[in-house]
């Protein structure tokens, strides 16, 4: 998967943005196996939670914008 180029700013809020979706996936995740006396493997979800985003980025990316956003500005 390929990223699109993005200004300094921009790139830097989406890696934001990724980190703290795959941090708090990972809680949620940790705290229910906690919960069944197990616990989650960061570097073993890490792993397939990124292969789960890159498959939903390229999802969206295909995605067009409907005409009404686009003239209202949106």
């Amino acid at each position: 998967m390929e990223l699109k180029f993005l200004s300094p700013e921009l790139d830097e809020l989406r890696k934001v943005i990724i980190a703290s979706s795959l941090t708090s996936c990972y809680l949620i995740l940790n705290e229910m196996a906690l919960s069944e006396g197990e616990t989650a493997h960061y570097e073993k979800f890490r792993a397939g939670w990124i292969e789960t985003y890159k498959d939903v980025y390229k999802l969206v990316s295909r995605m067009k914008a409907r005409k009404s956003a686009i003239a209202s500005g949106r």
